[in-house]
């Protein structure tokens, strides 16, 4: 009975029909391969190199800009409590108070020294309300200018100031006469913590710029090794190193299960051979002899001189040698050709999907009176066609629509990854699965991949 394959490589509708599918799978695998890329070794040593660095330099930053603020702070207070020290000490400031004479003298000097100071504000009061500032408008005398008249103390305090939050030096102008001294005002000389902030900002600028160029060169040190670690490496990714080791251990996994077949079957057959011989059944034993010869002449013809590729060769040898030892019939069909796979189909995925496909259906037919597995694959047309087929009991609906999910099994626990593998080789070689009853039992199993990708 002919396959849907067959079918299809005798009529004129195929094209369509493949083309239809392809588009339709193409939307499919375009869909999922944005929902599997991956991330690549390059980008994750640039996110871990950038980031570390980054942190690290911002980390240090803002300590620096910490200790840096807190030092300048500490300049501020000393150098707003000498300003004010040296300004109320001064004839002209004491001459003012006592004498009330014009600030035109002393203002000038004030507005001096509070540019080389860089001051926000110097300002004199006395007890008797004479007040000078070089603010432009006089503030009333404060609370905390009460210890500076009351006591003489000289100090510093942080508050309020002309321009938000303020340190402010505190020195007391002293009358001394001959008999007595006299605290007649006081001198507060104010520094804002904007100011502050601004120049301390400033100062880690020039931090700031070095830690980029740190940044940068770490960066580019990063690179620089993921070059080098790729270059090691042959240009491969990681992930791509660990699945083609898992695929060589798969490939040398399959290679001694299919020779272990292959050993055993022949075994059988020697011991065979043996007892004929030995029981003086020369004629049975030649007859024996006759019949694999012509078998495996047979065999040899299709797949050394139809198939040129040495890994399905292999592959369909120790197929052949397991399925004889299953005791199944196992056939290769005589129209099975291959040239040479295409540039975008990979030997190994495509060893894994005849693999599996011929080893699901010898677990098909396990229960079969006379089980018969045939296998096909051809490139005679603009597609490649694979196809396997057996006579077991064939596949109900309800797991026809589970049959490639990944664990899925009605064989037990721990199976279920074959035809999800295959599933999965075949959606990167860009082609699509067929799967039909056979009639009058089993399935038909077809794969259509196109020569061009």
């Amino acid at each position: 009975m002919y396959s849907t394959a067959r079918i299809f490589l005798k009529s004129g509708i195929f094209s369509f029909h493949l083309t239809k599918c392809f588009v339709q799978f193409d939307q499919k695998q375009i869909g999922a391969s944005m929902k599997t890329k991956t991330v690549s070794l390059r980008t994750k040593i640039f996110m871990l190199v950038f980031s570390l660095l980054f942190f690290i330099i911002a980390g240090m930053s803002a300590v620096f800009y910490a200790i840096q603020m807190g030092e300048t702070a500490e300049q501020v207070h000393q150098l707003s409590l000498q300003t004010a020290q040296t300004i109320s000490f001064m004839p002209e400031t004491t001459a003012y108070l006592v004498e009330q004479r014009a600030d035109k003298m002393l203002l000038p000097v004030l507005e001096h020294i509070q540019e080389r100071t860089e001051a926000q504000s110097i300002s004199i009061a006395g007890r008797n309300g004479i007040i000078l500032s070089t603010y432009g408008r006089a503030e009333p005398l404060r609370e905390s200018d009460r210890r500076s008249l009351l006591y003489g103390g000289t100090y510093t305090v942080e508050e309020t100031g002309t321009d938000g939050q303020a340190i402010i030096g505190k020195a007391p102008i002293m009358k001394t006469t001959d008999t007595y001294t006299e605290v007649i005002g006081t001198v507060s000389v104010e520094f804002s913590k904007k100011s502050i902030a601004k120049k301390t900002a400033a100062q880690t600028g020039d931090i700031l710029l070095a830690a980029a160029f740190a940044l940068l060169a770490g960066v580019a040190g990063g690179l620089w090794l993921t070059k080098s670690i790729l270059a090691d490496t042959l240009g491969f990714e990681p992930s791509k190193i660990a699945a083609m080791y898992k695929k060589t251990i798969d490939e040398i996994r399959l290679y001694s299960d299919e020779l272990r077949a292959q050993t055993h079957e022949f075994m059988n057959k020697l011991y065979v051979l043996s007892g004929l011989l030995q029981l003086g059944r020369n004629a049975a034993a030649l007859d024996f002899i006759q019949k694999e010869a012509d078998s495996v002449s047979l065999q040899n013809q299709i797949v050394f001189k139809q198939i040129q590729d040495d890994l399905i060769q292999a592959v369909l040898l120790g197929k052949t040698a397991k399925a004889s030892e299953k005791k199944v019939l196992f056939i290769i069909e005589r129209e099975s050709t291959l040239s040479a796979l295409p540039d975008h189909v990979d030997g190994h995925s495509l060893l894994t999907v005849i693999s599996n496909l011929i080893d699901n259906a010898f677990e098909a037919v396990k229960q079969t009176r006379t089980p018969h597995v045939t296998f096909l694959i051809t490139d005679a047309s603009p597609t490649l066609i694979i196809e396997v087929t057996d006579n077991g009991m064939g596949i109900d609906d309800q797991t026809l629509g589970l049959l490639f999910e990944k664990g899925y099994s009605t064989k037990g626990e721990g199976r279920g990854f074959g035809l999800h593998n295959v599933k999965e080789a075949v959606e990167s070689f860009h082609g699509i699965i067929e799967v039909i009853p056979n009639e009058p039992a089993g399935t038909i199993f077809t794969i259509y991949i196109p020569k061009e990708d």
